[in-house]
């Protein structure tokens, strides 16, 4: 049940990543509610490992969470900076 929401989660907040990426401008709220369903998906992920859950679904969720964060940090390296700054501005 948690790793069928961590994959909906990590969906969701890959495409709100990919929608900010393809607006003009840049929206931080938009980076921000993505980025916090990116961790929330790695939250449900580990709460599915500890209550051990069966079939290997879960084991594909923690993957995927950690390509897409790669793949983020590789392409766009200061986007974790950006958020971090535009937080404590606020």
């Amino acid at each position: 049940m948690f790793s069928k929401y961590s994959i909906g989660l990590i969906i969701l907040g890959s495409l709100l990543l990919m929608l900010n990426r393809l607006i003009s401008g840049y929206s931080e709220p938009l980076a921000l509610i993505g980025f916090l369903l990116l961790f929330a998906a790695a939250g449900t992920v580990f709460i599915a490992l500890l209550k051990r859950e069966p079939g290997q679904l879960k084991v594909w969720s923690l993957s995927v969470f950690f390509v897409i964060l790669f793949v983020i940090t590789w392409a766009e390296p200061f986007e974790i900076l950006r958020m971090m700054t535009w937080l404590k501005n606020i």
